[in-house]
């Protein structure tokens, strides 16, 4: 699909990479009255690898954003309950009441990423697909733009402001990296790899609106399974990463096989067909990045990436999003330099960290090994037993703890008595 020139190269701000958290950031910022430029190499609608859950933190911004409505048009499939299963414990969690939302919701990258380009572009912003970052304007040891090229040639762009949402392997951020030691960063390796597929014609009565999470039915095995659009239900695996090499070998054989290891995943999903192709996520990184530099910052899985087993990068990209779409008109309106300044944006840094990185750094633990996080399975086995630990560890996994202790001060003594019993 081709565009017209913009009328001119320079803009406010340039976020690069057009997918949930790029796209977001342009929704915000082009609202604020800021000139926006949203570039991606894809051409929309595009696929791909996800783990296709926003969990309620992140449902939350979209509702905020006015996006949640159209994501729903394009087949978002609003799940009911969590269920979540491992060794010894199986308990599932209603997600509505009358007091609290805590629902997510489950859609395919190819709907959800075209639905919020749709909308970025309704908002103002220019967008430019097909367009692949080659190079940063660099001023003065500051960020001040951006260079690439399309079907049309080369191009330059220059902004005050440059967003990478670029994803887990910025462009963005490996250029600023080596020309200006930028984005200082922090990696764990996961020990777990993924495969998932999209499953249909199975029924959904045994596992109807939920969303279900296998922990641990052995040492590294994880399963997550979820109905999304078109009738279907994405079902993924994990397993050792030492293993994906002859996981290749019979990529059909070898889902089936793990799935047939679960402890449920495998049996709601007997005797579906797998629909398309079966997607690997490869050898991944929790990557933490100090997300601020001079003319440039990061969002979503540019500055913060983590293990899919939780599904948290989605609402991870729609919070951190957010917070950038809450500071930057304070950013311009005190402007003194031709770029906006890493000292004005570490407010974004402190704002994200807080609300983020309890997390982030839940995720790397459990990603770290392959066995089962000991106080984590506690808290499972807890859940269990006493509903209102149930419904701590469900603010917990859809992200909604909104700076609240975990686990509170009961949860906690009751952590202590079974970690003592054990």
């Amino acid at each position: 699909m081709s565009h017209p020139e913009p009328q001119s190269s320079s803009f406010d701000a340039i976020v690069v990479g057009a997918r949930v958290a790029g796209s977001a950031v342009a929704i915000m910022l082009s609202r604020r009255g800021l000139k926006t430029l949203l570039v991606d190499k894809a051409a929309f609608p595009s696929d791909t690898i996800s783990t296709h859950i926003v969990l309620a933190g992140g449902r939350r911004v979209l509702e905020r954003l006015g996006a949640l409505e159209h994501l729903e048009r394009a087949g978002a499939h609003r799940y009911e309950r969590m269920r979540v299963l491992g060794q010894g414990y199986d308990y599932a969690v209603d997600l509505r009441s009358e007091n609290e939302d805590l629902r997510g919701f489950c859609l395919g990258r190819t709907a959800m990423d075209a639905a919020m380009v749709a909308l970025a572009r309704a908002s103002g912003a220019v967008v430019r697909e097909r367009f692949r970052v080659t190079d940063l304007v660099i001023e003065d040891g500051a960020v001040a733009g951006i260079r690439g090229e399309d079907g049309a040639g080369r191009h330059e762009f220059h902004a005050p402001l440059v967003v990478g949402a670029d994803g887990m392997r910025s462009t963005v951020a490996r250029i600023a990296e080596a020309r200006l030691g930028a984005f200082e960063r922090t990696e764990v390796p996961c020990a777990r790899a993924y495969y998932y597929a999209y499953f249909e014609n199975i029924g959904t009565a045994h596992y109807g609106d939920d969303l279900v999470t296998e922990l641990d039915a052995a040492p590294g095995q994880g399963a997550i399974l979820c109905r999304c659009e078109n009738g279907r239900a994405v079902a993924a695996v994990a397993f050792e990463a030492a293993a994906m090499r002859s996981f290749r070998t019979n990529l059909e054989g070898n889902l089936r096989r793990e799935l047939s290891r679960s402890l449920a995943v495998g049996s709601l999903v007997a005797g579906g067909r797998i629909a398309g192709r079966i997607y690997s996520s490869g050898l991944l990184l929790n990557t933490y990045r100090k997300p601020v530099a001079e003319g440039a910052l990061l969002a979503g899985d540019a500055g913060l990436h983590v293990d899919p087993l939780f599904g948290q990068g989605h609402s991870l990209a729609l919070m951190s999003a957010e917070i950038i779409g809450e500071l930057a008109p304070g950013w311009f309106s005190a402007r003194s330099g031709r770029v906006i300044g890493a000292a004005a944006m570490n407010e974004y840094a402190l704002r994200r960290d807080r609300l983020l990185m309890s997390y982030y750094n839940a995720s790397v633990r459990t990603s770290r090994a392959l066995t089962h996080d000991p106080m984590m399975r506690a808290a499972h086995l807890v859940a269990q037993r006493e509903p209102w630990a149930a419904l701590e560890m469900a603010r917990l996994g859809q992200m909604t703890l909104d700076g609240a202790a975990f686990p509170t001060f009961r949860f906690a003594r009751m952590l202590a008595r079974q970690t003592r019993a054990a």
